[in-house]
């Protein structure tokens, strides 16, 4: 006895099946936004930095120089705080900035750099940049508390801003 043909295969063999997108647009359509908002969040966690500008020194002792090219220098005995008119240094050649009690002096730090800022004023094409050193073994909190000092300044409860463009150099010269 014969059987007949079952009458779920009634789709020909030769019929091409499309895959079903919809799930996948689905995802996508939840994945992107997700991606994009944690992508923001990321961002606002890290510290940007700037490179130094390249400026061959091309100064003669007569000309008052174009830019201020200021630099703080973080060594194991405290900061020394140099531009490219001055260098500010104790008489004893000790750093412009000793540390105190074995700690780095983070407020005289910011109010120094509120002084060369008030009388570097906005002659100079660079007065918001900042470049700093450190030798190899200061450790990164050190750096970046001093990038921190040296951004802004707190007077009569209001933030003043200083250097906000920090640059980190490679190393002392």
């Amino acid at each position: 006895m014969a059987y007949r043909p079952s009458r779920r295969q009634t789709r020909k063999a030769n019929e091409a099946l499309e895959p079903n997108m919809t799930p996948i647009m689905n995802l996508m359509v939840v994945l992107i936004p997700l991606l994009l908002s944690s992508v923001e969040l990321i961002k606002m966690s890290v510290i940007e930095l700037n490179l130094p500008p390249n400026v061959p020194n091309q100064l003669t002792s007569t000309e008052e120089p174009e830019l201020l090219d200021l630099a703080l220098t973080i060594t194991d005995e405290g900061f020394y705080i140099s531009s490219a008119a001055a260098i500010l240094a104790s008489d004893d050649g000790k750093p412009s900035i000793p540390k105190k009690d074995g700690e780095y002096d983070y407020e005289l730090l910011a109010e120094k750099l509120y002084e060369i800022k008030g009388k570097a004023g906005n002659r100079f094409e660079d007065s918001t940049s900042i470049t700093i050193q450190a030798e190899p073994k200061i450790n990164y909190q050190t750096l970046v508390s001093t990038m921190d000092a040296a951004r802004s300044i707190r007077l009569d409860g209001q933030d003043v801003m200083l250097f906000p463009h920090a640059s980190v150099s490679a190393g002392i010269l």
